[in-house]
């Protein structure tokens, strides 16, 4: 296979978001053309040392389907932690721009995870984003995750498997629902294929699903069937999100967007309400917010914590609360699964949210209306 890449065949499976119905993402697959099954190949390759080679030859045919990448989606690849190591697999990797790359470390290899921090901070400043694959299984655990720090994490279908009927296996994917909130990291439930398993991830606040229920591999960058949409437009089993759970893209209100502080901090003293700082991919890096004080400077804060849309009000209220006192009535801001600007959610608005969760009395509730559009400075 190293020696003849042609060998290859890659294929695309979706990744969903379930709020928005549409796809996030697509995950790049290898097929070998062979009756031997994928995963035989890759364990075959580490059994002679030759997984590196192996994910190098993937990575390179899977770099090259990028510019094809529908705008507003997210394309995955697969590497072994172990493969990071090799100058020629970084060297693939970082030939390019990774801004929409999802890079996905397989649970299959032991390794220190210290070593991982450099080669990961390299592919970030290229503007990838890192997953842990299949979380709970192999060497996919929480030391790994603690430290890489990773923006995705990929919940392993055994664990996804049946979870409507198994109270353990909900408490597990919740479990690491919340530390994917904790370390501001999206989560994938992987192997969805009831409607059942659908409902309840749903139900969990569980943003973006994978499985052959809403869409299988293919050669190309599908769209999400009209069948797999009906699915996501009309829950069918008694326990989903009832319509009038709330989440925070229900809170969320656009302000006003800048592309330098020096900027924001102009229009906050004029207008005395929130900015955001984003860069070029409107990606949020600061929030200038109005002094507390008439007199007050603007006080200028480092967007380190961002919230998903589907992310449940009182799982907001859960996170705002356990940032640091002098943060911690901030507003929050929400980003779509590509990280780009959505929105901020303001403390009263969950509190009010919390206290009154019906339409009506939100529709009731005072909410200060901020001025949107982009400081030109």
């Amino acid at each position: 296979m190293c020696s003849d890449p042609a060998l290859l065949r890659l294929v695309l499976h979706p990744v969903v978001d379930v709020a928005a119905g549409r796809v996030a993402g697509y995950e790049v697959l290898s097929r070998f053309g062979s009756p031997v099954p994928t995963e035989e190949w890759f364990r075959a390759a580490r059994a002679l040392g030759r997984d590196a080679d192996l994910d190098r030859v993937v990575l390179a045919a899977a770099l090259e389907r990028l510019p094809d990448l529908p705008p507003g989606t997210f394309l995955t690849v697969n590497a072994s932690p172990t493969s990071l190591a090799d100058p020629e697999v970084m060297a693939v990797l970082l030939a390019q721009d990774l801004t929409g790359v999802v890079l996905e470390l397989t649970e299959h290899a032991d390794c220190d995870p210290r070593d991982l921090v450099g080669p990961l901070t390299l592919l970030r400043a290229r503007g990838a984003l890192i997953a842990l694959d299949d979380v709970g299984t192999g060497h996919s655990g929480l030391l790994r995750m603690a430290v890489v720090r990773p923006e995705i994490l990929k919940v392993d279908l055994q664990l996804v498997r049946g979870l409507h009927q198994d109270l353990v296996k909900r408490s597990l994917v919740q479990f690491l629902g919340e530390c994917a909130g904790r370390l501001d990291a999206w989560i994938i439930a992987e192997g969805v294929e009831t409607a059942d398993e659908l409902e309840v991830l749903r139900g969990m606040g569980v943003p973006l699903v994978q499985g052959f229920l809403l869409a299988r591999p293919g050669d190309d960058f599908a769209p999400l069937s009209a069948e797999a949409a009906r699915l996501l437009n009309h829950p069918q089993v008694p326990g989903a999100v009832p319509a009038h759970a709330r989440h925070a893209g229900d809170l969320a209100r656009r302000t006003k967007t800048s592309r330098s502080v020096s900027g924001a901090v102009q229009a906050v003293q004029a207008e005395s309400a929130p900015v955001v700082v984003v860069d070029a991919e409107d990606v949020p890096r600061v929030i200038v917010l109005p002094g507390q004080r008439p007199g007050e400077r603007p006080r200028v804060e480092p967007v380190e914590v961002t919230l998903a849309p589907e992310t449940p009000v009182s799982a907001v209220a859960a996170r705002a609360v356990a940032r640091p006192v002098p943060v911690r009535y901030d507003p929050l801001v929400c980003t779509d699964p590509a990280g780009r600007y959505v929105g901020v959610v303001g403390f009263e608005d969950v509190v009010l949210d919390l206290a009154a969760p019906t339409p009506a009395a939100l529709a009731s509730a005072h909410r200060v209306p901020w001025t949107v559009g982009a400081v030109g400075a």
